[in-house]
C-alpha cells in the first residue's frame, strides 16, 4: 500500500515548525491490589475478543496525559454505561466477593465505588 507524502513548496512563509509527540497505545491496566484507584477521562467503550470470548473495554485518558485500557468486569458492567464517556471517572477497587453458590475454584468478584464526575474539557 502506498501511502501520499506532501512537500510543502520552499519560500520564506512556506515552513512551519510542528512539535511531534509520539503516540503510543494505551496499556491495559490490571486490578491487583485492594485500594487501588483509577480516575480519568473515559473516551470509549468498545467491544473487544479476549481468549475467544467477547468482552468490553474501557479506554481511558488520565490527568497525565496517558491512555490506559481496563476489561469491563462483572460488576463494571452494572456501573458504567456509554453516558460516562467524555466524563471523568474514578474507580476505586474496594473488595473481593464470595458467593456461597461460587465453587472453590472460581474468583473472587471484584466489588468497586465508581464516581461520575465533570464533563472533560478538551
Amino acid at each position: 500500500m502506498a501511502t501520499a507524502t506532501h512537500v510543502p513548496p520552499a519560500g520564506p512563509h512556506a515552513v512551519k515548525n510542528r512539535n511531534y509527540k509520539e503516540v503510543k497505545a494505551p496499556e491495559q491496566f490490571k486490578w491487583t491490589r485492594v485500594g487501588e484507584t483509577v480516575e480519568g477521562i473515559l473516551l470509549s467503550i468498545d467491544p473487544v475478543e479476549v481468549k475467544g470470548k467477547p468482552n468490553v473495554e474501557y479506554l481511558f485518558q488520565l490527568e497525565n496525559g496517558e491512555r490506559i485500557t481496563m476489561l469491563e468486569t462483572a460488576d463494571l458492567k452494572k456501573k458504567i454505561d456509554p453516558s460516562f464517556i467524555t466524563h471523568w471517572t474514578r474507580i476505586r477497587y474496594e473488595k473481593d466477593q464470595r458467593f456461597e453458590s461460587q465453587s472453590p475454584d472460581q474468583s473472587a468478584m471484584k466489588i468497586f465505588k465508581v464516581d461520575k464526575g465533570d464533563k472533560a474539557d478538551f
